[in-house]
């Protein structure tokens, strides 16, 4: 017989209101250590010092709102197993200029940090949620935007069917230091599409 842990892990089915975002607050950056360790996360999203001193500096200014950028904890049935955030693009000029969308645009990235609740469909789900719930419906947008590596197909599979749609890939110039470049591979959600299935 299969334990609640199971059951509860799998298939997101009908899931909506099973999903839950919470700011994101000191006492979950353990947490966050741990999901960013995983070789699955850490493959997209590059820490190069993973120590607890380390990842105050760079989220102690988002917890306290010292920056545009709202983080939070992605939660399923009250379990803590993820982060997500978001921005307005406007708020970031240069990364702006660089991606070339309305400044009104909110952009926004994710990772499921435990394993247990990868590959069962349940990113998708916590995408759409976090999409109308908050980047729609609460910072007010009719444009969303997220930019995954190109290199990353299993998340714009999952973008894909949420009905983001690519528009260009851009070489991004790092801010902090101009000799480095990432490729985003640049994909918009307009609020009227937002929920249908693409074809």
């Amino acid at each position: 017989m299969r334990d609640e842990r199971e059951r509860s892990v799998g298939s997101p089915g009908n899931a909506e209101d099973r999903i839950a975002f919470r700011p994101i607050a000191g006492a979950d950056l353990p947490d966050m250590r741990r999901w960013l360790a995983d070789p699955d996360v850490a493959a997209w999203w590059r820490e190069p010092d993973l120590s607890l001193d380390a990842l105050v500096g760079k989220y102690q200014p988002m917890i306290d709102g010292a920056e545009p950028v709202q983080g939070f904890v992605i939660l399923i049935d009250g379990q803590a197993l993820g982060f997500i955030q978001a921005y307005r693009i406007g708020d970031h000029p240069d990364y702006q200029r660089q991606l070339d969308v309305d400044s009104d645009a909110v952009a926004t990235d994710l990772y499921i940090g435990d394993a247990a609740w990868r590959n069962r469909g349940w990113g998708e789900v916590v995408l759409r949620v976090f999409v109308d719930r908050i980047v729609f419906d609460e910072m007010g947008t009719d444009l969303a935007v997220i930019a995954p590596e190109p290199a990353n197909a299993r998340a714009i599979r999952v973008y894909e069917r949420v009905g983001f749609r690519w528009v260009k890939t851009v070489s991004v110039v790092d801010d902090d230091d101009p000799a480095k470049t990432n490729e985003e591979y640049v994909m918009l959600l307009v609020r009227e599409a937002a929920g249908t299935v693409p074809g």
